[in-house]
């Protein structure tokens, strides 16, 4: 592979992992407004602290197990597939964050990226894993009252 489109390689990583991550932080952040919500049904100055001092800090994995172990979304129709959806995008967004491009296992169809974190695993970023992201990402936003 020569230098060029390595270099091409790289850039469409970083375009994937800015969507990615931008994506998966917009659900994050409506996420919290949902637990937000819950705490506190009509907003006020209460709700606000809750949610910049409490809810916001806290990581997308604490929201999402929040969110799992609250009894009022446990009985919602669809909340498996919420869940579900909630926990792929929280995997790829941590899996852009954090693992490295594997330059020669990649191409502009599928970028191969591995951890060394524990044990050596691979993933293949390619048309369909973000088909299944974009997916993913669409029905919680409707799910959750947003739009793309």
């Amino acid at each position: 592979m020569n230098k060029k489109e390595i270099q091409d390689i790289k850039e469409l990583l970083d375009t994937t992992r800015g969507n990615i991550i931008s994506s998966a932080s917009r659900i994050e952040f409506i996420l919290g407004s949902k637990l937000q919500k819950y705490f506190f049904p009509k907003r006020n100055n209460k709700s606000t602290i809750l949610f910049w001092n409490v809810l916001n800090p806290m990581t997308f994995d604490d929201k999402i197990s929040l969110y799992e172990s609250l009894p009022y979304f446990k009985k919602l129709r669809g909340y498996p597939k919420i869940k579900e959806a909630l926990r792929f995008i929280q995997k790829l967004r941590n899996i852009m964050a954090h693992w490295d491009l594997s330059e020669n296992r990649s191409n502009l169809q599928n970028i191969n990226m591995f951890t060394l974190v524990g044990k050596y695993r691979t993933i293949d970023i390619n048309q369909s894993l973000m088909e299944d992201f974009y997916k993913n990402i669409n029905f919680l936003l409707k799910r959750f009252g947003y739009s793309r």
